[in-house]
């Protein structure tokens, strides 16, 4: 069983794609957290993470629920997402 997968996450607001490894075994919540943590430190280190960020398949405009598992959504390697 794999552990992780590798995403290609935009940040449309900072206009930048970057391929990220996501765990699969923790929730939506937990990716939109190291996501945040991600742009703080590698893309603008005066961001302020917001409570109501979301996370979204580009190919199909789904808005991941923040309380399921990585798993049990339609995210697996190569899959184009979004991060506003």
């Amino acid at each position: 069983m794999k552990y992780k997968v590798v995403c290609e996450v935009s940040f449309p607001s900072f206009e930048r794609t970057l391929d990220i490894t996501i765990p699969v075994n923790k929730s939506v919540l937990y990716v939109c957290e190291l996501l945040n943590k991600i742009i703080q430190e590698n893309i603008s280190a005066s961001y302020i993470p917001k409570k109501e960020s979301i996370l979204i398949n580009k190919r199909t405009g789904q808005i991941y629920d923040k309380n399921v598992l990585v798993k049990t959504t339609d995210i697996r390697n190569g899959t184009k997402l979004a991060f506003y």
